[in-house]
Order: C-alpha cells, then sequence, then structure tokens
C-alpha cells in the first residue's frame, strides 16, 4: 500500500448526499473534507438539493454541485449526466438510496467512477422502517451493492449486520469509526454556552439528535419524568424534527414540561455537552453514536442504550459509560441517577474520546482512495 499521498493530487472525489441537513453524516463528511483536500483532492459537495443548516459549513476548496432532485429516485438521470460531464475519479456515497441509485447510474453513464457506499446506520433497522423504499433496501442490496468498488461501515456491527442482510461477504467490508474530534474541536468546545440553566449549579442532562423516531426521545422523557422525582435535574433537547409536537405534549402530561427545554437545532453542540452533567443517547437504533463520542472527547459522562450498532463499541461495552436496554424508561432512569450520583473521572473519558479523531478517519478514507487508485492504475497497464 503507498503511503505517498502525491498519488491523488490530481485525483477527484464527489461526496453524494441527499442535502446538507443536520445530521451525523453530512457533519462527518464537511469535518472530513478539508483533509481530503489537504491531501491533494479536488472536492465537490454533490447534493441532490443544495439546502440545509449545514451548507455555509463547506469548506473552502470544496465545491458545491446540485442535482435539483429533492426525491432521491429523481435524482437517477442527473447522475448520469453528472458522471459523464464531472467524470469524477470517486463517488462517495452516504444514503442507502443515493447508494443503489448511484450504481444504477454509474452503469447506464458507462463510467469509470469509481464507487465507494459508505453504510452508516444498522441496516437492519432501516430496512424495518413502514414505507416501502425502505422495505425493499435488503433486496436492492442484494442484487446490486455488490457492485460497488468499496463498502464503508461505521461500526463493526453496522458491518456484520449490512453483510448477514446483503449477502456481501464481510471481509469487503471495511470498518472506518467516525471522527469527531477535529483541528478545530478545542476551538468550538470553548464556544460560550448561550442557556439559562447552565452555570446554575443544577445538574442539566443534555442530548442530541434529531426529533425521529430512531433517537427514541420518548423514553428519555418518560425516565427523565422519574429523575426529575428525585433529583432538581434539567433536560435539553438539541435538535428538530416531526416528533417535536407529540415530546412537548408527553413533557406536558407527565408534569415535566417546564423542566425540559427544546431549542431547536444547533449547529455546534459542543458547549452543550461539554457543560452537560450527563450526556445520553436513548435511540432505537444508531450506526455509530457520534453525540457519544464528542461528549466523551469533552470530558462528559454518558449513558447510553445498547442499541444496534455502535454505542457499546465507542463505550467498550460499558467500561466508558452504562448501557441499557432499547425502550426502557426505568433502566435508563436508574443508570441516569446512578452516573448523576457517581460520575466517572472526566480525564478518563477525555481520553476515550480522543480516539476517534477526525484526522484517523481521513487516514483510512485515504488509504481506500490510494487502493482504487493502484487497482485502477494496474488495470490500465494491463
Amino acid at each position: 500500500m503507498p503511503t505517498d499521498r502525491t498519488i491523488l493530487r490530481s485525483r477527484s472525489l464527489a461526496i453524494f448526499l441527499p442535502n446538507l441537513s443536520g445530521g451525523g453524516s453530512e457533519r462527518l463528511q464537511l469535518d472530513l473534507a478539508p483533509l481530503f483536500i489537504a491531501a491533494g483532492l479536488d472536492v465537490a459537495f454533490l447534493l441532490g438539493a443544495a439546502e440545509g443548516p449545514l451548507l455555509t459549513q463547506v469548506p473552502a476548496g470544496a465545491r458545491v454541485v446540485s442535482l435539483n432532485a429533492p426525491r432521491q429516485l429523481s435524482a437517477l438521470l442527473p447522475i448520469v449526466r453528472y458522471l459523464r460531464s464531472a467524470r469524477p475519479d470517486i463517488l462517495l456515497v452516504n444514503t442507502e438510496h443515493t447508494a443503489i441509485i448511484s450504481l444504477w447510474a454509474r452503469a447506464i453513464a458507462r463510467s469509470p467512477t469509481r464507487i465507494i457506499v459508505c453504510q452508516h446506520n444498522a441496516f437492519s433497522a432501516q430496512a424495518q422502517r413502514k414505507h416501502w423504499q425502505f422495505r425493499i433496501l435488503p433486496i436492492l442490496f442484494r442484487l446490486f451493492l455488490g457492485w460497488a468498488d468499496r463498502i464503508i461501515a461505521v461500526s463493526g456491527g453496522v458491518a456484520d449486520d449490512l453483510s448477514a442482510r446483503s449477502g456481501v461477504a464481510r471481509g469487503r467490508i471495511t470498518v472506518i469509526y467516525n471522527g469527531v474530534v477535529g483541528q478545530d474541536f478545542e476551538r468550538k468546545n470553548a464556544a460560550p454556552v448561550e442557556h439559562r440553566w447552565f452555570g446554575k449549579g443544577t445538574p442539566v442532562i443534555v442530548a442530541a439528535g434529531r426529533l425521529v423516531e430512531q433517537k427514541d426521545f420518548a423514553t428519555l422523557i418518560e425516565a427523565f419524568a422519574v429523575v426529575a422525582r428525585k433529583t432538581d435535574a434539567r433536560l435539553v433537547l438539541l435538535g428538530e424534527g416531526p416528533l417535536r409536537a407529540p415530546l412537548q405534549a408527553l413533557a406536558q402530561a407527565l408534569g415535566i414540561a417546564g423542566r425540559i427545554d427544546m431549542p431547536g437545532f444547533c449547529s455546534n453542540p459542543l458547549p452543550y455537552l461539554r457543560e452537560a452533567a450527563l450526556v445520553v443517547l436513548s435511540s432505537r437504533w444508531e450506526g455509530f453514536g457520534m453525540v457519544l463520542a464528542e461528549a466523551l472527547a469533552c470530558g462528559t459522562p454518558v449513558v447510553s442504550t445498547d442499541c444496534p450498532h455502535g454505542p457499546a463499541e465507542i463505550l467498550d461495552h460499558g467500561r466508558y459509560g452504562r448501557l441499557t436496554p432499547v425502550g426502557d424508561p426505568a433502566a435508563l432512569a436508574e443508570a441516569i441517577i446512578a452516573t448523576l450520583d457517581a460520575p466517572p473521572s472526566r480525564e478518563s473519558m477525555r481520553s476515550r474520546g480522543y480516539l476517534f479523531t477526525t484526522r484517523a478517519s481521513a487516514d483510512r478514507y485515504l488509504e481506500l482512495f490510494d487502493a482504487i487508485s493502484v487497482s485502477q492504475s494496474l488495470a490500465t497497464s494491463r
């Protein structure tokens, strides 16, 4: 494997995402992009629609290309045209449906572009979602995922699950943990928290993520109702999504609405994580669980559901934070109270979190890009 990154100096990379919403995969690719550019790659963000709160965070040196296709299936012909005109060397795809669409588009375009598919979420859980577009994913992946040149999973559990459900050999899937500690981590982490509850001596619990079924904030709110009867803690939920009204109604029904705040999307959650007494992840499923690694790197104790997949790997199966069953408010409340009563060493948390650096993640991606470059050169020389 070559270590000289100059092999990449003239190569181009397109990072395909539906948009730049506030999700973990979008934030990851935005953080990786400057390191890809520094390695000599010509980077473009290929977006179904050029929209989302993270659009302003595209790094200098990266281009934004909009397909004007807000629905993923409608992106097929625009991607065909893009592959024929731009001819990127590598297309990095970050969602299940865009993976299938991209593989079809390359076949139609007869393009030499190499496609890397990155699986960011628990595939089995995605395939069990109610809409038919998700239920058909196992069939589509069994038929077409093998067309990809490389496949990445963001945790070992995701890789095992993807292999079992898609039929792709586990050895073809490379695990690359998400990087959360980047060059500007300390700067972002040092920003002040502008919220009335912090700095008052009252423990503040923080959770972050889209207000959707996957994150299961309903279970967290039910658990917090138990915590609120035994402590004077407060709960801040960072994020936005379609379940805002039902979650607010649940808090009202449980009589704890005044001790929960939902300030919406936050482009820089690190100061909240830093100042929190505890960070909680209550998800039903994950791919990695970036907020856990971020909280640890801030030195903040964490509690998480032992959901598939990622949290147990980040927390070393409970060594760096309590793990509770999915959807169990009583167990989650017990773990929260126990951690508030006896918080672990912040230095040990920070040391664990700093294992998940953007540099380490980028290096693993670059190794794959190099491998593709070498295989492409060998194929051309024959």
